[in-house]
């Protein structure tokens, strides 16, 4: 469009008629806001329309300009229908722009739709522009359809590839559903009405029909005597609408020269008395398309440009409270859909060996294998060679294992072939291996039932360093099982406990080569013990023993110290300097600080910090210490003997008063800290949990230890919240 040329050759000044009306149309003043006053117009705009070298040329002239004898036009609009373009000349200003009329600078915005058109030139209007409105109202509504088709185009110009890479996507299989409500949601239920005979008939969610049971219990988990899939009974009188907690599926299907990986949520929903016809929830969310050379193009269903959902390419984005952004690379496992791998085997998957491993777990992320075998191709030969579960302990990047070209496979692992038929036989992972390579090294024998049992205490050989050159594996394993029945807690924590006993008993000079003194009757009494009789000696080697382990604790005390010191009037944050400042509260306190590297190691990491409260009052006088992750949460406050007492709730107002404040002087390298900070605390918590570790001693004896550690939690005051998955919850600051 020839603009500039046409605004200089053709010349649009008001009529005689225009200018008349204008000066009859007198105006009446009109309060507004705040007090202003405006002067209200009948007819607010005039418009002249002309077509001029296959062009519209809408002149627009105010009201209040003509009454005071102005016959140029205020804008002058030129529109091309050929190409759907149009361009506005502000007089005023002296420039062109590329706004809808209704979006340019007027007098009286909210009257400009007060306008006045010659019926020629109305006519005119709409035959060029081909449109039934008349005025104003028909030039705002063409230029709202030509920007929505201008954006629409580009639009397809970017999802136009996309939408033909979806084409490609097979139909879901015959019978996705049925298998999806059978074999990929794990919530099975028996349904039941109350009754006091002991042999009672229930419906089974899974059999799809009635079996019969005996004295069951609303809630309480069981398995059907029919199909023996574990079910949960559910009394009718007692059940209303429940859902299934959300579980994801896994559909491999071939796309093109590649392979498509569909991940679905999958769950049910009940209602009250329509517990034999729930209805399913599949929700397909994300794909990932494979080519020929195993490239991968990832999409996801989602909300696209705030306008609508579709499939989209890339990783979904997601927001934490602080306006920061990450993409959702979370692992998620789940059932996958098997009846279509034979012929994937013989093609697309057929050097992967992801097939072999799907067929022998009940979960799996198969993107997450297929990632990882991109990095580690003796993947495919762990899978293969039926070591399934060393396999999946590499998935992700969560162990490393070094296998060189060998064509002896048992000797690339470190093993011999007996131990490697022992491996696979045991379905051992990598805590199993471990005690093999062990075995092997100090040409041992052990029983397998004892290594299984060892891996599912989750204790490897180097966890047990300290004390296997004084006690055979097996009068370990029994000692352990006799401390677990004394104390109740979960043998890692246990072995945990042995070890910081043992390094303080040395510390204390008892000869820790007695059998007395290493194998204590009673464990956790000579812990605690133990820490009694540590308080406050040997401060300065203490110290320099850590630093050996830990060297950067000094530096990374220094450089948060301004960051994360605050007070008021009554109580002060203060950071402490040195080791040596974090080991003499431990001591005053008299809580485990100072007795085990835990916390030192959490440090170096920069998991998490220790700060001391104290009263503003009495700076030196030790009073609560607090575990702190990067973002100001506090993990854990606790006093003399491990306590909180009641005059920390007086506290808990100024708690959260420093942890706004530190807010406004975190970085972007802090949250990153407390995103994996919650990460780890959240997946210790669930470990505690589903383990029921309780407090055995002390005023707190008999509770759950992760019910303790959730309530002595104070999450900054902006959270991280849920979109930061699968953390870690620590121990107590005292032991």
């Amino acid at each position: 469009m020839k603009k500039d040329y046409l605004r200089r050759k053709y010349q649009t000044v008001a009529t005689d008629e225009m200018m008349k009306m204008a000066e009859r149309d007198a105006p009446v003043k009109e309060k507004r806001w705040y007090g202003n006053e405006a002067e209200i117009y009948k007819i607010n705009v005039y418009m002249r329309c002309q077509v001029i070298e296959g062009i519209l040329k809408i002149s627009i002239f105010q009201t209040h300009d003509m009454r005071l004898g102005s016959t140029k036009p205020a804008y002058e609009l030129y529109i091309d229908k050929d190409t759907g373009t149009f361009f506005t000349w502000d007089t005023a200003c002296g420039k062109w722009k590329r706004a809808m009329l209704e979006h340019i600078s007027w007098e009286y915005y909210d009257n400009i739709a007060k306008s006045y058109i010659d019926p020629e030139d109305n006519l005119v209007m709409k035959q060029y522009l081909d449109i039934s409105e008349d005025g104003y109202k028909g030039i705002i509504n063409y230029q709202r359809d030509m920007r929505e088709k201008q954006l629409e185009e580009r639009h397809r110009r970017e999802t136009d590839p996309w939408d033909l890479a979806m084409s490609r996507v097979p139909a879901l299989p015959t019978g996705w559903a049925h298998w999806v409500d059978k074999q990929a949601i794990h919530y099975n239920y028996i349904f039941y009405d109350y009754s006091r005979k002991k042999q009672q008939i229930g419906y089974c969610s899974w059999c799809e029909k009635e079996v019969p049971i005996k004295k069951p219990k609303h809630n309480k988990m069981g398995k059907c005597p029919c199909c023996r899939h574990t079910i949960q009974y559910k009394a009718k009188g007692r059940t209303g609408r429940f859902e299934t907690a959300a579980e994801t599926a896994y559909l491999l299907q071939p796309c093109g020269d590649g392979l498509v990986i569909r991940q679905f949520k999958v769950r049910r929903h009940y209602v009250r008395g329509g517990y034999k016809m729930p209805d399913r929830d599949i929700f397909e969310e994300r794909r990932v398309i494979y080519n020929s050379a195993m490239e991968s193009e990832r999409f996801y269903y989602g909300l696209y440009k705030n306008s609508y959902s579709r499939w989209i390419k890339g990783d979904r984005i997601c927001y934490n409270p602080y306006g920061m952004y990450y993409y959702d690379h979370r692992d998620y496992e789940g059932a996958v859909y098997r009846r279509n791998l034979q012929y994937l085997v013989r093609t697309r998957l057929s050097r992967t060996g992801l097939t072999e491993i799907i067929g022998k777990l009940d979960k799996l992320d198969p993107e997450v294998y297929l990632e990882t075998l991109k990095e580690k191709p003796y993947l495919e030969q762990l899978a293969k060679a039926g070591l399934v579960m060393v396999a999946k302990d590499i998935l992700g990047g969560k162990r490393e294992l070094e296998i060189d070209d060998s064509h002896d496979f048992a000797k690339t692992l470190g093993i011999d072939k007996n131990q490697l038929r022992r491996l696979r036989k045991n379905k051992g992972g990598f805590q199993y291996l471990a005690w093999l390579k062990y075995e092997k090294q100090n040409k041992k024998n052990y029983p397998d039932c004892l290594l299984k049992q060892m891996e599912q205490w989750q204790a490897e050989p180097s966890d047990l360093g300290f004390i296997l050159q004084k006690m055979s594996l097996v009068r370990i394993c029994n000692y352990l099982k006799k401390q677990y029945a004394l104390s109740g807690r979960p043998v890692k924590e246990l072995i945990s406990t042995w070890r910081d006993y043992l390094f303080m008993a040395s510390r204390l000079n008892a000869d820790i080569e007695e059998e007395l003194i290493f194998k204590p009757k009673d464990l956790v009494a000579k812990h605690d013990e133990a820490v009694g009789l540590c308080g406050g000696k040997q401060i300065v080697e203490r110290a320099e023993e850590i630093l050996k382990d830990y060297p950067d604790i000094d530096s990374i005390c220094r450089s948060i110290q301004e960051k994360y010191e605050y007070g008021d009037k009554q109580y002060t944050i203060i950071v402490p300097k040195t080791v040596e400042d974090i080991l003499v509260e431990g001591a005053v306190l008299g809580h485990c600080l100072d007795r085990t590297d835990i916390y030192f190691g959490r440090i170096q990491r920069r998991e998490s910090y220790i700060v001391f409260l104290r009263k503003t009052e009495a700076l030196d006088c030790p009073y609560y210490t607090l575990e702190i992750e990067p973002d100001g949460t506090a993990r854990q406050k606790r006093t003399t003997g491990d306590k909180q007492n009641a005059d920390f709730n007086k506290a808990k107002c100024f708690i959260m008063k420093w942890q706004r404040e530190i807010q406004k002087r975190l970085s972007e390298e802090d949250f990153i800290l407390a995103k994996e900070s919650v990460r780890l605390r959240k997946k210790e918590f669930k470990e505690l949990r589903e383990t029921k570790a309780k407090i055995w001693h002390g005023h707190l004896a008999g509770k759950l230890l992760v019910d303790v550690l959730e309530a002595d939690l104070m999450e900054a005051v902006s959270s991280m919240g849920e979109e930061w998955e699968d953390g870690n919850a620590d121990l107590p600051v005292a032991a």
